[in-house]
């Protein structure tokens, strides 16, 4: 079967039809990279949702097929192509298996936060072992005690100028990828001043730095997780990312990114519960007729690909306007929508399978204890609804207030 969908690719047309790369981008979509998750990831995905297992070998073959650097400038091996459809890959890779993908996104993010705001130094370092996967990286904001409330982190460093080292104490937690990560974007608050910095820190250092799984999650199981601890771990002081004191800027900047990966990353959940749900609708009598022709299944699976079209639309978007604008209000946009599209779908896609839908052997309630991570990571729902997204708001009507009604 097809894993990129002729809709996914009507989405992109809009966008890119006229650029000279749109038939090679859509060829690679289509048939590379769909073509591997058919073969690679899919078939692996309820293995890896039962065992808690991150596939490493498809990480790294993904890395080898180009999909990391399609994104990126070409002086670091990336292919520069335009992050909607990056997107759409990760649409893809997630309706195949959203665990695994969650582990792709993560590893972007940290991508892009060197991309943007390291020296160049550091990219040349970097940047070509993450974008091929011969790496494998690791984002590190969220703590025990500071998740949404990222300012209120406790991981602090200090500056050692005899050794001309930064020297980590704390701890991370709910860490993807923190158990087959080589490269880990940290972030941590200074001893002294209270100011949020963020380093590049890497394994083999003076120190304690030691990682402990997280397991037994309820989704996503086909992700790693991990808590990560620092005791005067040592790190040099080039792995300074960017300005010291402009962590917390960098790490919201990477969110809106984040956020807008987040929402691709949900519409592979819905469209894989909906196309689930669809197959059996075909097969199931019920009362004398086929499920799919009952009126209340034609309206269900109606609104269902309704929302999910609204949410690809947004997804594709925010993505479009990634390094074109600001996009907080995009990425914050669509990643609410399409997160609650991705539990609405595949929390519907049960119910109408009815004691089939309950089991796992239907493969499709995966789909929903995926999906509820996306409510919460990369800024709970709740957060962007009360805070983000009316301060994005506010601040337009302020610009361009409304002076009289008609």
């Amino acid at each position: 079967m097809s894993f990129f969908t002729p809709e996914q690719e009507d989405v992109l047309y809009k966008m890119h039809r006229k650029e000279p790369d749109f038939q090679e981008n859509i060829d690679f979509l289509k048939n590379s990279l769909g073509t591997f998750v058919s073969q690679k990831v899919a078939p692996l995905a309820w293995e890896n949702d039962t065992k808690e297992i991150f596939s490493e070998e498809n990480f790294k073959a993904l890395g080898e097929l180009g999909f990391f650097a399609m994104p990126y400038p070409e002086e670091f091996g990336g292919l520069e192509v335009d992050f909607s459809y990056y997107c759409a890959g990760l649409e893809t890779l997630s309706k195949g298996d959203a665990g695994f993908t969650l582990g792709v996104a993560i590893h972007g993010t940290v991508c892009d936060g060197i991309c943007r705001f390291a020296n160049d130094e550091l990219k040349k370092e970097f940047l070509p072992d993450l974008i091929t996967a011969r790496k494998i990286a690791s984002f590190g904001l969220s703590e025990a005690g500071s998740g949404s409330d990222a300012k209120s982190l406790r991981t602090s460093y200090r500056y050692d100028a005899q050794k001309n080292e930064y020297v980590l104490n704390g701890s991370k937690f709910w860490i993807t990828n923190a158990l087959s990560a080589d490269v880990f974007f940290i972030m941590a608050i200074n001893e002294e001043g209270g100011q949020i910095s963020s380093f590049i820190v890497t394994k083999g250092g003076e120190g304690e730095f030691t990682q402990n799984p997280i397991t037994d999650k309820m989704g996503v199981r086909g992700s790693n997780t991990a808590e990560l601890v620092f005791d005067n771990y040592r790190i040099p002081a080039r792995n300074l990312v960017g300005e010291e004191g402009r962590g917390f800027n960098y790490a919201m900047e990477m969110l809106n990114g984040g956020r807008i990966t987040i929402a691709a990353w949900s519409v592979g959940i819905a469209q894989g519960a909906y196309e689930k749900l669809l197959k059996y609708s075909h097969e199931r009598a019920l009362f004398g007729r086929l499920l799919k022709d009952l009126d209340n299944t034609k309206k269900e699976l109606s609104e269902m690909a309704i929302e999910i079209a609204a949410s690809r639309e947004l997804s594709y978007n925010a993505g479009f306007y990634k390094n074109h604008s600001n996009i907080a209000r995009h990425a914050a946009i669509a990643k609410v929508k399409s997160t609650e599209v991705a539990v609405y779908v595949s929390e519907r896609a049960i119910e109408l399978a009815g004691g089939y839908g309950y089991l796992k052997e239907s493969r499709i309630e995966r789909h929903l204890r995926d999906a509820l991570l996306g409510r919460i990571g990369e800024g709970a729902n709740e957060v962007l609804k009360i805070m983000v997204i009316p301060r994005i708001i506010y601040n337009n009507y302020d610009k361009r207030p409304i002076t009289e009604i008609w």
